[in-house]
Order: structure tokens, then C-alpha cells, then sequence
């Protein structure tokens, strides 16, 4: 076991924590961030107009077209705002003007979208551009620092306002970049959207199956056994295609369709996430069964931030990380929980998920809401917090009884202590 915490360590953890670190893997993950508004105000009025219960559904009917509109609005355009956030990320990690950055990189967005009749048609700025919006926004700002510092700028005097110089020195390097993205869109007609589709069909194919999302939920929780923030270095390549699923399932369900992706962000809330990654609200309410002083302490710290699904009190506090003892359960509950929920959604037994919900919702609610209003899969989590605690709880006895043995035995040394402190003589006070 330590050869293999120690190839993982030295060997594993070094390049996977660079790999996260990369310029544009960062520039993915805050780029991402605005989109949260969007979907979340999205999906408050697509749970409005779809909430399942058919009394409120024939209230709601003739009022559906204002609601559907406010979903049509953000979901429907959330490539742009994908472009918008990604340019400006983009922009800051090159050390372009922010604001002329952002620019640029969204006018290439959109003259990369455009048709076949060389249209800008508003319905391809939803989900289906995602990955262009991401692509095309990091090569516009990728070809905009390429100009700058070949100096291909107009430099003004000192004098002139910065707003009137900023716009001035990207307007050679702003003109290069769309000319690019023009004559490749435009003039040899090259589908830019469908191509990026095409390459990226095998990595976001696998992740919408059980198997995808079982290795991310194995790589996830390996790096967090070994110290490392797995959610964070795995999320930064599987979230945006998650996120891509959910907001096409949005996409559908406002249009009276059937949601058709289960692996949509916020599906891991259903097992691996539950009070925090790992399963970890499980292990939190074995702790109320604790003998030990050392984990009735954790479970005071760690409790409270489990029911918003923080799990860093007791990954690190317990701790998790590096305890062998809990490596199995760790692993394997997640895994074995999201296997299940995925064939529950598959069999219609809870819905799928359709709206996006903050990460810090209690298990229970968050699933009510995030399936679309389905009381089934709120119940579902709830139901998983227990069997959490059930597979977590042999594991946790035999730590908790392995630490009230030492308790007692440290107890027993210091009680050694002062009785012979008693005992013995103040030789100090003999000598003087």
C-alpha cells in the first residue's frame, strides 16, 4: 500500500496537478463561473412552466410562452455567454486589454456560428456551440497575442486616453484575427462548429455513458485519497461537457420534449457528492455513534458543512486522505451509488435532470429541484445519506474503537504521571 501511495504521490499527483494548472484549463474553469446565473435563473422558470403536477400544469398553460421565455433567453444563448466569459478569461491570462479581448473573441464567435447562407442565426447560440465558443474564443486570443508581440500595434502619445489607445493598438491584431476566422468560416466554408463536434464526439460520447462517468468518479476519488483535489483536477475536463448535456436537456424540456442525457451536470450530486465528495455525509453520521473524543470533535466540525456538501472538514480533519481503512468504502460508495442512480434514471424510476441547482443545496432538496420538481429523486438521495452510513459504518467502528484504545491509554499514561509526580520528592526545594 505505501509503494503505491508513493508511485502515486511522486509519480501520478506531480503532472495531473500541472495538468490542472495549465493556462487554459484555469481559463475553462473561471471562464465557466458566469454561466451559473444563467442557468440557474433558466431553470427557476423551467421548473415554473414543467412542474409535474398536472393541476399546477393546466394553471400554468396559458402562461407557459412567458416563462419558456425567460429559459429561451439564457439557455438558449449560453454559447454566448460561454464566449463571453471564455474571452475575457482568455484575455487576462494573455495580458490583452480585458474589454477589447472580450470583443474580439465574441465577434469571432459569431462569424465562426455563422450558417451555410452565411447568416448569424440566434438559435446556434445555445448549447450546440459550447465547445466552439470555447475553442474559437481561446484561438482568437491566442492570435491577438501573437500579433502583439510582434509589436503589429498603432502606438499613440502618452497623451490620448487609455480607452482611445487601448482601441487603437488591438486594432491590427483585432483585424488579423477576425480575417482569419472569416476567410476560414466565409471564404473556404468550412463548418468550424460541425468540425470541432465531430473530433470531440468519442471524449463526449464516453462521458454520457456509466462507464465514463464511473472512471471520473474512480479518478476523482484516488486523488483525493492521495491529497489531491480531485474534483477540481478531474471537474476542470469533465465539467464543461457535463454542463453541455444539462443545458441540452434544459434546451429540450422547453420545447415539450423528453430530457435525453443522464451524465448532466449535477448528476454526481446523486452518489458521489452526497454532503460533500465521497459519499462523505455517511461517514459525518457514523460519527454521531462515536465513542472516541477525537472523531465526536470532527463530527462538531464537519457536520454542518457536510449538509451543504463540503467535505474538506472531514476529508482532511478526519482525516480521509491517506486513510487506508477508509480507501475501499471511500471508492466504492460513490461508484456503487451513481451506478444505481444511473439505472434509475435509465427506467424511469426518477427523472432526469433538468434545471441547475448551487452546489451547496441540501441533499433532498437539491435533487427535488434539480430533476424539475420529481419528489422521487429528492427521497433517492435522502435513501443514499443512509446507505452511506450503513457501508461506511464497520470501517468507522474499527477506527473508532482503535482511538478510544489509544484515548484510554494516553489517559492511563498522564494518571502514571501525576501519581509519580506525587510521589517523588521536590529535590529542587532538598538543595537550595
Amino acid at each position: 500500500m505505501h509503494k503505491i501511495i508513493d508511485i502515486f504521490q511522486n509519480k501520478i499527483i506531480p503532472p495531473m496537478t500541472k495538468v490542472g494548472e495549465l493556462k487554459y484549463l484555469v481559463v475553462l474553469r473561471d471562464g465557466m463561473i458566469p454561466t451559473i446565473i444563467f442557468t440557474v435563473f433558466g431553470s427557476i422558470f423551467l421548473i415554473l412552466s414543467n412542474f409535474p403536477i398536472p393541476a399546477w400544469q393546466a394553471f400554468v398553460k396559458p402562461y407557459q410562452p412567458i416563462l419558456n421565455s425567460a429559459t429561451n433567453s439564457t439557455i438558449g444563448l449560453i454559447g454566448l455567454v460561454v464566449a463571453i466569459g471564455i474571452s475575457y478569461q482568455s484575455a487576462r491570462a494573455n495580458k490583452i486589454e480585458p474589454l477589447t479581448g472580450t470583443v474580439i473573441g465574441v465577434i469571432a464567435y459569431m462569424i465562426a456560428n455563422l450558417t451555410d447562407k452565411l447568416t448569424l442565426n440566434v438559435s446556434d447560440l445555445g448549447s450546440s456551440s459550447i465547445f466552439s465558443a470555447i475553442l474559437v474564443c481561446i484561438l482568437a486570443s491566442e492570435l491577438v497575442h501573437f500579433a502583439i508581440k510582434r509589436n503589429w500595434t498603432i502606438k499613440l502619445p502618452d497623451t490620448v486616453p487609455p480607452a482611445v489607445g487601448n482601441t487603437f493598438s488591438a486594432l491590427i491584431p483585432g483585424m488579423f484575427t477576425l480575417m482569419i476566422v472569416w476567410i476560414i468560416r466565409v471564404l473556404l466554408r468550412i463548418n468550424i462548429n460541425q468540425i470541432i463536434q465531430n473530433v470531440l464526439s468519442p471524449i463526449i460520447g464516453g462521458l454520457d455513458t456509466i462507464w465514463g462517468v464511473e472512471l471520473v468518479i474512480f479518478l476523482t476519488m484516488a486523488l483525493w485519497f492521495v491529497g489531491a483535489h480531485g474534483t477540481m483536477i478531474i471537474g476542470n475536463v469533465a465539467s464543461p461537457i457535463f454542463f453541455v448535456f444539462l443545458t441540452e436537456n434544459m434546451a429540450e424540456v422547453a420545447k415539450g420534449q423528453a430530457p435525453t442525457h443522464i451524465a448532466a451536470d449535477g448528476f454526481l450530486n446523486f452518489g458521489m457528492t452526497i454532503g460533500g465528495t465521497g459519499a462523505i455525509l455517511g461517514l459525518v453520521l457514523c460519527m454521531f455513534t462515536a465513542k472516541s473524543q477525537r472523531y465526536k470533535a470532527v463530527r462538531n466540525v464537519g457536520f454542518v458543512p457536510s449538509l451543504f456538501n463540503i467535505s474538506e472538514p472531514i476529508m482532511f480533519g478526519f482525516p480521509v486522505v491517506l486513510n487506508t481503512v477508509l480507501l475501499i468504502p471511500m471508492v466504492l460508495i460513490p461508484m456503487i451509488l451513481q451506478l444505481i442512480t444511473w439505472y434509475f434514471m435509465e427506467f424511469g424510476v426518477i427523472s432526469h435532470i433538468v434545471a441547475a441547482v448551487p452546489w451547496v443545496t441540501p441533499i433532498g432538496i437539491m435533487g427535488f429541484l434539480m430533476t424539475g420538481g420529481d419528489w422521487r429523486a429528492g427521497l433517492w438521495q435522502l435513501i443514499e445519506a443512509a446507505l452511506a452510513t450503513i457501508a461506511y459504518y464497520p470501517f468507522f467502528r474499527a477506527l473508532d474503537s482503535k482511538a478510544v484504545k489509544e484515548e484510554n491509554e494516553n489517559a492511563k499514561k498522564i494518571a502514571a504521571a501525576k501519581k509519580a509526580e506525587v510521589k517523588d520528592p521536590d529535590t529542587t526545594t532538598e538543595a537550595l
